[in-house]
Order: structure tokens, then sequence, then C-alpha cells
């Protein structure tokens, strides 16, 4: 057997076409975290990193092309992100919650109110709760508890009793399913009453009707934070308190319904969305008339509101960048080692128009006339190297010295190509080697009686 090598070398191009495809990513989340961090900062006070800060930052450095100066965060917040916009999306949908269960609790005690000064203070909570800041919040919070305690602790008159009651105990329940925390400041409206303990109400009970309100407050929150309208079905639910206790249970039926359906269609639009941006991802690196092709369908994909559909090309998307990944890193590869082989004093010697993957060319020194060195291409940039003699005469048989010698030459250049490629980006990992003189060469018949343009007279590789 002759002198083979088998070197595995990968290229710092598809480094970066992983790093390129991340950092799209990063603009994504970056942002929808922006946005709920702006949006719960209108509402709650907001501490940590700022990002929309670090949204401009990139944007800064990505249009202008210089990414690479984004590098040294990109890790840390492709780690970090996922579990930042989880944490907004829950903070954010928290605090919209909390607001319309204090926007409904004034409703329903709007009444039984004949105060007017009362029903003003009522009125403005019932209208504009869902965008007060958290002090603001707090003193209307703690109004609205002096009320429910005023109520509870007045008698009912006779005629409405019923009815008042049930509205108190609806307000109460809502009121109690504020989060502790709510209760632990004191409001800047001084209410000593503000200071006691939350209610210890049935709002736990999401089978009663008062439970299944509060759970109806965190959906329609939720859809908020998603950019979805809700105002139509506040309006409906500010009427519960109106009805029957047999039409409350219908109306709230119906509000579920279609709250539950809007959410699995916001829902399906966001898996739609992410499904979409990872498939863009995959072609960011890449300006070709397929990479546009690609870029198309997957936004006819996201218009067309189909998830197996934006899944498909988003696949789509991705085996082709993979496939035109090592394609790139092969051609590149090959010229790059062909050139370094080239200022050795190497010939090359096409068998074809170009080196393509799975093809063959051979290369020799004029200096040694007979001997050349074959190389192959194996997909993802894997070259194979075999030391082939001639026949001609005086060559002796067995393993010779010139033999040794030639392939004992080959295995310096190669680690002297190797070494200036790690200058130019590739790093080579040798997977299989035949040590100089481990096998005796089978010499090919003298390159003078071979005719290279015949299929059947070109040097086969025999497979180990």
């Amino acid at each position: 057997m002759s002198k083979l090598v088998l070197v595995n070398y990968r290229i710092s191009d598809a480094e970066e076409r992983e790093v390129r495809r991340k950092i799209a990513l990063i603009r994504s989340m970056l942002e929808r975290c922006a946005r709920l961090q702006s949006e719960l900062a209108e509402l709650e006070p907001v501490a940590g990193e700022d990002w929309g800060v670090q949204l401009a930052r990139y944007r800064k450095f990505v249009d202008a092309n210089r990414w690479d100066e984004f590098v040294d965060d990109y890790n840390r917040l492709y780690d970090e992100l996922p579990e930042v916009e989880r944490t907004l999306e829950k903070e954010l949908a928290d605090a919209k919650a909390k607001r319309l269960r204090l926007e409904l609790t004034a409703a329903t005690l709007l009444a039984s109110t004949e105060a007017s000064s009362e029903r003003k203070d009522l009125e403005a909570i019932a209208k504009g709760a869902s965008g007060l800041f958290a002090d603001r919040f707090q003193e209307a919070q703690s109004k609205i508890e002096k009320a429910v305690r005023d109520r509870l602790a007045t008698p009912l008159e006779v005629s409405n009793q019923s009815v008042t009651a049930d509205q108190i105990a609806l307000a109460r329940d809502l009121l109690a399913a504020a989060p502790a925390e709510a209760w632990a400041s004191t409001p800047m409206g001084g209410f000593e009453e503000a200071r006691q303990a939350p209610y210890e109400a049935g709002a736990g009970d999401v089978e009663s009707a008062n439970g299944r309100v509060i759970q109806l407050s965190e959906k329609l929150a939720r859809l908020q934070s998603e950019l979805v309208s809700v105002d139509d079905l506040v309006a409906r639910l500010r009427d519960l308190w109106a009805k029957s206790t047999s039409e409350r249970g219908l109306l709230i039926d119906s509000i579920e319904l279609e709250a539950q359906d809007r959410l699995d269609a916001a829902k399906r639009k966001r898996d739609i969305e992410k499904v979409i941006e990872e498939g863009l991802a995959w072609l960011t690196p890449f300006s070709s008339l397929s990479a546009d092709n690609l870029r198309e369908r997957l936004i006819v994909a996201s218009a067309a509101g189909d998830l197996a559909v934006a899944r498909a090309a988003s696949d789509e998307a991705r085996t082709w960048a993979e496939a035109e990944g090592r394609r790139l890193d092969g051609d590149r590869i090959r010229s790059v080692l062909l050139s370094e082989l080239q200022e050795l004093g190497y010939e090359i010697n096409v068998q074809g128009a170009a080196w393509d993957e799975s093809s063959r060319v051979s290369i020799s020194k004029p200096s040694e006339p007979n001997y050349d060195v074959q190389l192959s291409a194996a997909p993802g940039g894997a070259i194979q190297s075999k030391v082939r003699a001639y026949d001609h005469p005086g060559r002796s048989g067995g393993v010779n010295r010139r033999d040794v010698e030639v392939e004992q030459g080959w295995c310096e250049d190669l680690a002297r190509v190797n070494a200036l490629l790690s200058k130019r980006g590739l790093t080579a990992e040798i997977v299989h080697e035949d040590g100089p003189g481990s096998s005796e060469q089978k010499p090919l018949p003298a390159r003078a009686d071979r005719d290279f343009q015949t299929p059947a007279a070109r040097p086969m590789e025999r497979k180990v």
C-alpha cells in the first residue's frame, strides 16, 4: 500500500455562518424583549439590563455590517434571552391582569354606589386603571379596598339585598386575587385599611363564577400582552354584575370560548413567526438567487398562516443552507489547498473542468517525474492524498528507498501546507495516516505509455 493520508479540514467560514445565524435570531428576541420591557415600564418599575439600549447597539453594528463587533455578547444573549422574554411576558401579563381586575371591581361597585363623589372615583378607576403606574395603581387599589370594606360594614337594604350582596362578593373576590405584595406597601392615598391582610375570599375556586372571572382576567391580560385587542370582551365582562346567576354563567362561557380562540390564534401566530425567523436566520449568511427564492417562500408561508406550511419552508431553508455551506466550504478548502501546494512548487493536473466534490486531481513536482500525489475530495471538506509511483527503467521491486524518501517528502510538505492553512482559517485533523514505507508501492505504468483522456487508463484508488 502506498503512503496514504486522510485529512478532515474545517474552515472558519462555517463558524462565521453559525455566528451570523445566531445573531439573526438574537435580533428577533431583542426586539420582543425591548417591546415587552417598554410596555412593562409604563406600568411597573423595571430593573436590570435595558434591552432597548442593547437592541440599538445591535442595530448599529449589524446593520452597518460590523456584526463581528457584536460577537463578544452573542453567546450570552443567545443563552439568556429566551428566559428573559418568558419572564417579561409573565410580568407584563401579571401587571395587566391586576389592573383589569381593579377595573372590573370598580365597575361592579358602581352598581351599588349613589354618592356622587365616590361614583366619580369609581368611574375614573373603571375606565383608566389599565394605564396606572405602580404608585397610582396602589392609590387606586387602596380606594377600592376601602369601598369594599365600607360595603361589608354597611347593612343591606331588603329591596336590593340579594343583588348587592352578589356584587359585593364579586368585588371582594376580584380584590382578593391581587398578589400579596400589592398589600405590603403603604399606598400613596394614605388609607390605613390598605395595610390589612387581603380578603380570604373564594377566588381560588375556579369552578365558581367569581373564580372563572378571575381566570378570564388573566387570559385577557395575556392577550393584551400579545397585542391582541380584547376591548369587546372586557366590555362584556363589565356587564356581568347586571346579569342573573343563570345568565352570568352563560356570559362567562361565551367570553371564555372567544378568549381561548384568540389565545390559540395568538399562539399559532407566534409559533409561525418563530419558525419563519429560524428559516430566515439560516439564510442570513448567503447572498444568491437561490437564497433569495427561499426567503420569498418563507414570506409567502408566513402570510399563509399555516404552521405546517411554515415549518416545511423553514426546514427547506435549513436543508439548503447546510448543503450550500458544505459546498462553499469544500470549494474554498480545495482552492486554498491547491494555492499553497503551487507555492511549494507542485504542478496541478485537474482531470476535468474543475476539482469538484467527489472528484480527484493529481499534483507532482517537475523534479520527481516518476511520482505524483492523487488528491480525492470527499464531501464536507475531507481530502484524501495518496503518493503514487510510476514504472520506469531501473526501478527496483519491493519497498525501495526512493519510494520511502518521496513518501516522507510528501508528509513533510503536507505538514507545512497544513500549518500555512491554519493561518488562513483552516484547521486540519488527520483522520488516517499510513507511514512512509509501511507497504510496497504498486507502480502504475510509465507515464509516457498512458493516455489520461481515456477512463480505462486513469489510475484507480484502492479503498481502505
